[in-house]
């Protein structure tokens, strides 16, 4: 076999790999043979590399394989133009990649030419000190300036009660996301509750998301503790954390304390930054579809339901604008085995795709 026809076998091995990994189907086995002939030469990690890192470049969708293929790739990130480039001299990863990088490519355009941001936030607003419940409707994001200084964002569809007092500020996420930007006062710490994880600082800028029984925390800017205590309520009023599972976040990491489950280990965040929804950008890595529906749900008034858990548990690393949706469910459909079904009154539902 010619070195010409060796590279072309590889570029298209490699495109099948990324098809496979991303088609739904891979467990655990197919993502161990993968790990396999990847290892197999330094020529199988460079195709790979050429091919994922186009879609990455385009920074709107990246789906994820399901292994940490960048810890032994050593990938360099790169323009957009670079990559597009990078894919037409390789006529075999370019066939491969074609359908897929079309949709993709009509929704980075849009996202270039600069699509509006959801919805411009509210006049801040003063929460009262004591015990007050706040909200947002679908679509709505609003800033509320608290008694202390510090400011809260609210995500569309949230909800959350904030307590103020003398001695602590305590705020407790019902529903949703909020972004915070705390004023320091070493003197009373600020604490977000959500489900039965706390969120301890003194002054920074960070993002709490309840997503079902998941509550995901992510720092922009300081330093953020976040516990397990089996008594929130007591940590709180004592503020004694020496004996309390934690972990501490600094800028760029973040961490999704499932409930009734240990804090899991922190990771680095790789797409938009915490709090970029405030912007009209939703980003996920390894997230499941349900998840990225629930998100999409909050942000518009059209219902779009999954019809099976199986569907639900699809996992995707994408980013996105959230002022066309239909796009990002075209998306959804080209890189997952799903099909998508609207009725006549507008509701969408993304169903398994029938196994031919």
């Amino acid at each position: 076999m010619t070195e010409a026809k060796r590279e072309e076998q590889i570029e298209r091995e490699a495109a099948e790999w990324f098809t496979l990994l991303h088609s739904g189907e891979a467990d655990a086995e197919i993502r161990s043979a993968f790990e396999t002939w990847l290892h197999g030469s330094r020529a199988h990690k460079i195709a790979y590399r050429e091919f994922e890192q186009v879609f990455r470049d385009l920074e709107f969708v990246a789906p994820e394989a399901g292994v940490d293929v960048d810890a032994f790739l050593g990938r360099k990130p790169r323009g957009i133009i670079d990559g597009l480039f990078a894919l037409v001299r390789r006529p075999v990863l370019a066939a491969a990649a074609a359908s897929a990088l079309v949709t993709v490519l009509v929704v980075a355009v849009l996202y270039v030419q600069g699509w509006p941001h959801v919805v411009a936030p509210t006049e801040p607003v003063m929460a009262e000190s004591g015990a007050s419940e706040l909200f947002t409707q679908i679509g709505e994001i609003r800033e509320i300036a608290l008694e202390d200084g510090s400011v809260v964002t609210l995500g569309p569809a949230s909800r959350i009660q904030a307590e103020f007092s003398g001695r602590r500020r305590h705020l407790v996420l019902l529903e949703g996301e909020a972004f915070f930007d705390v004023v320091s006062d070493p003197e009373r710490p600020f604490y977000v509750t959500s489900q039965d994880t706390l969120v301890r600082v003194v002054g920074t800028q960070f993002d709490v998301k309840r997503s079902a029984d998941i509550v995901h925390v992510s720092v922009l800017e300081g330093v953020v503790e976040v516990l397990k205590p089996s008594d929130i309520v007591g940590v709180i009023e004592t503020g004694d954390t020496a004996s309390v599972p934690k972990q501490v976040l600094m800028a760029g990491e973040r961490v999704s304390a499932a409930r009734r489950v240990a804090l899991p280990e922190i990771r680095q965040i790789e797409q938009a930054k915490p709090g970029a929804w405030r912007h009209g950008r939703l980003a996920y890595e390894d997230a499941s579809l349900a998840e990225i529906i629930a998100d999409m749900n909050r942000y518009s008034e059209q219902r779009i339901n999954i019809a099976t858990s199986e569907v639900g548990d699809l996992r995707s690393t994408i980013s996105f604008d959230t002022e066309d949706m239909d796009e990002v469910l075209t998306v959804i459909a080209a890189i997952h085995p799903v099909t998508i079904e609207r009725s006549r009154g507008g509701a969408v539902t993304l169903r398994r795709r029938d196994r031919r």
